[in-house]
């Protein structure tokens, strides 16, 4: 199955933007564990290269798991991601030579888009997955009349959802729904672990 697929069929994506990457393995076992499957680690952060390889390497542990690198804004982290072991990329913003260059590399690219121009600009560049962002500043409402010239688009609202909410974006017509810092504090405790497993269920049982 595709990177493509996996997200589709997962229908979430976790988005792991750490301050404290000495529990990234941890986090990730526990989405995993949780139900969800695929994990985005940005970055923007020193450590969150080799959190990503980390995360990466445990994979094989967790059947299924689909990790890729998020906040990706030049040619440079992208090389390093795919070098990494991601095996998609998330991006803030809508850079055409950014999505092709991921597709060259094997990477599915999640261009962030909050305009029809720039959804438009974004498929046009070779996305299949457009990522909604700012979603939660944005609305639901706003995925819904985007949705009017754009009905065959794969929108992924991103950015200030709750995690007790994917279901309500869902059936407004999101593909797939990317959460954040609700689902996954950017300084994971230990008591935070077994939280985000409890969160991740939460999410698994709305799809």
């Amino acid at each position: 199955m595709t990177p493509y697929e996996r997200i589709v069929q997962e229908q979430v994506v976790a988005i792991a933007r750490l301050r404290e990457h000495s529990r990234a393995v941890d986090v990730v076992g526990a989405l995993h564990r949780g139900g969800v499957s695929v994990v985005e680690l940005t970055l923007d952060h020193p450590d969150s290269l080799a959190a990503l390889r980390a995360v990466a390497d445990a994979a094989t542990d967790l059947p299924g798991l689909l990790v890729g690198a998020g906040t990706v804004r030049t040619q440079d982290q992208l090389t390093a991601a795919a070098s990494a072991g991601a095996r998609f990329m998330v991006c803030p913003h809508t850079d055409p030579e950014l999505i092709k260059a991921a597709i060259g590399l094997g990477l599915e690219p999640l261009p962030g888009a909050a305009t029809a121009t720039e959804v438009a600009t974004a498929l046009d560049s070779g996305a299949r997955l457009i990522k909604l962002f700012p979603a939660g500043a944005l609305g639901i409402a706003y995925l819904r009349a985007l949705r009017g010239p754009f009905g065959d688009v794969a929108f992924v609202p991103t950015g200030g959802i709750r995690h007790d909410a994917v279901g309500e974006w869902i059936a407004a017509g999101a593909v797939v729904v990317g959460l954040g810092s609700d689902l996954v504090p950017a300084t994971p405790g230990p008591d935070d672990i077994a939280l985000i497993e409890e969160r991740a269920k939460v999410v698994r049982a709305q799809l």
